[in-house]
């Protein structure tokens, strides 16, 4: 059992993960990030004229089972390259709360950073509530918690949060983390690492991660066109592999590196794939379309807690 928190960078051989869960899911009300020009007509339909009918109304087991059945994938593929892989526990909707619940993106209530392990503070109210399945997690790892919590409007997700160390990268956006966070994490993290922030320029994108990943030394997938340029000094010197609309809007830059070499990546994406290969990873590929039709793949569903 590894008890100690340690990531330095997104690509080193991983040890320990938590893994979101799909118990079961809440029909969300309206929220205005769907209604952005980067959302397809039927995310505006449903947002528009459906989620208000069925808010707070369980999802079907059948579409349920479509994401339980993803995660379990996952997991025999965690397992079998002998990552310890731990899970949050349940949460249950409150009356006062706002409707929704999801838990199969773990990557964004808690994130890690060094030796840190930190609770964030997401900007969507109805998924703040995620954080409370995160409470054992963050007890048996107290020693490493960050020494103080985000100020009410202090925004940090860890989707927006990428590591290469000495460097943190945290995307600023409309819906997620904002310069309050980016600042508060400044102050927990400046003695070892340069936290440097990263720009979204379309505003339908939730996090960094939905357009940008690191897959190596100075090596990352990018789409250009969802983030502010110039890039920021030394991210843009970084070789990068850019993928298309399409792909960008199928999370495929939301790949999960299990060591240097050995990359996960949507089956259906084969031409990120032979690039990748080209550049002498290995591929993993795994069917994540459900999950990628809310806006999360690999990564979002993964919360790294010890990398080598």
């Amino acid at each position: 059992m590894i008890n100690k928190v340690c990531i330095e960078n997104e690509y080193g051989k991983l040890k320990k993960v938590v893994l979101g869960i799909v118990p079961t899911l809440y029909f969300p009300g309206s929220h205005e990030i769907e209604m952005e020009d980067e959302s397809p007509w039927w995310k505006k339909f449903l947002t528009r004229f459906i989620y208000p009918i069925l808010k707070r109304k369980k999802v079907p087991d059948f579409i349920v089972k479509k994401y339980q059945n993803e995660l379990k994938n996952l997991n025999e593929v965690l397992t079998s390259h002998d990552i310890q892989v731990i899970h949050p526990e349940e949460v249950f909707c409150k009356n006062d709360e706002t409707a929704g619940l999801g838990q199969m993106f773990s990557r964004d209530p808690v994130f890690c950073i060094g030796n840190h392990i930190i609770a964030g503070n997401l900007q969507i109210e109805m998924r703040r509530k995620e954080l409370r399945g995160f409470s054992n997690i963050l007890s048996d790892f107290q020693k490493f918690r960050a020494s103080g919590n985000l100020n009410e409007d202090s925004f940090l997700e860890g989707g927006d949060i990428i590591v290469d160390y000495p460097y943190v990268y945290v995307g600023i956006g409309k819906y997620a983390s904002n310069e309050k966070g980016l600042h508060w994490l400044k102050n927990q993290v400046e003695q070892e690492f340069k936290v440097i922030p990263v720009y979204l320029k379309n505003e339908g994108i939730l996090h960094l991660d939905c357009c940008m990943t690191l897959i190596g030394e100075k090596q990352g997938i990018i789409h250009p066109n969802s983030l502010q340029y110039p890039l920021p000094y030394p991210l843009n010197t970084y070789n990068f592999i850019e993928v298309d609309d399409k792909t960008r809007s199928e999370l495929g830059t939301n790949i999960l590196m299990l060591d240097s070499k050995t990359i996960i990546v949507q089956k259906r994406h084969k031409g990120l794939q032979q690039k990748l290969r080209s550049r002498g990873f290995n591929i993993i590929p795994l069917d994540f379309t459900w999950h990628a039709r809310l806006d999360g793949s690999f990564r979002c569903a993964t919360c790294p807690i010890y990398r080598e």
